[in-house]
């Protein structure tokens, strides 16, 4: 690749991931109810400040889908049958807007927490972390957890339907362990099962990934998955699978086949 092609390229990254973080925690776009129309108002950054890939911003017209899926699966050595909690966010443009869609699906209970005496996690500096936040702490015996999040570059907008339950704008407690946060600045999943907790989403800080364990024996898969479509008169097939590539080598991401 020759060195403006990568720089374009790159450029063409930074403002697709800022932009489909705009549009998602803006306050123009969580301010107003779910059924509402986002419009859009983004304004271009410095390419001092895309060369840091910080920052807010848009080339026009590129960006015609972004779509998140989080999903955590929880079981435990003595149960089989894992609780599965899924919250899915897709902003689908329409012209000069962006139509949201936010739902979640919950099945299963957690497993019955076995608790560990004396056993303490502090994540107090994970406050501190910008950009793609994955983190693990474990206090407790015998527990198997993972992190995991893809990125993946398509044509257009994908034929995914859509499924689950409605999410409304708040703090959503969709049962006594499992918390669905939409509003301005946040878009979570957070599921706690006594000494141990997990949580997924984005914040002003980034993508992020927690989870904290001080019971035992329990076995958690967290996955994100995000999904950027491209306006596919205005970027050809090299610079799809290029701008994938650059955005999967970002640290904590991996690209989608």
């Amino acid at each position: 690749m020759n060195e403006y092609l990568h720089h374009k390229t790159a450029a063409m990254a930074g403002c697709c991931m800022m932009a489909a973080s705009s549009l998602l925690l803006s306050p123009a776009a969580l301010a107003l109810p779910l059924t509402q129309v986002l419009p859009i108002s983004f304004k271009s950054v410095s390419d001092q400040a895309l060369s840091k890939i910080v920052g807010r911003g848009v080339i026009g017209g590129t960006i015609v889908y972004f779509g998140v899926e989080m999903q955590t699966n929880w079981t435990s050595e003595n149960s089989q049958t894992p609780m599965r909690s899924t919250m899915n966010v897709a902003l689908n443009s329409s012209g000069n807007i962006f139509l949201p869609t936010i739902t979640y699906s919950v099945n299963g209970n957690l497993p019955q927490a076995t608790q560990s005496s004396n056993n303490h996690v502090d994540g107090s500096g994970l406050n501190n972390t910008k950009g793609v936040t994955q983190a693990i702490q474990i206090a407790g015996n015998s527990n198997s957890i993972q992190n995991g999040m893809t990125l993946n570059v398509v044509k257009g907008t994908p034929n995914t339907p859509t499924s689950g339950t409605a999410l409304t704008e708040g703090v959503n407690n969709i049962n006594n362990t499992t918390t669905m946060t939409v509003q301005n600045g946040q878009l979570s999943m957070a599921i706690n099962n006594g000494g141990a907790s997990v949580r997924q989403g984005i914040g002003p800080n980034g993508l992020f990934q927690i989870a904290q364990v001080g019971t035992n024996l329990n076995i958690i898969q967290n996955q994100m998955k995000l999904t950027l479509g491209v306006n596919q008169n205005k970027v050809n097939t090299q610079n799809i699978a290029q701008l994938q590539s650059i955005l999967g080598s970002m640290r904590g991401l991996t690209a989608a086949p």
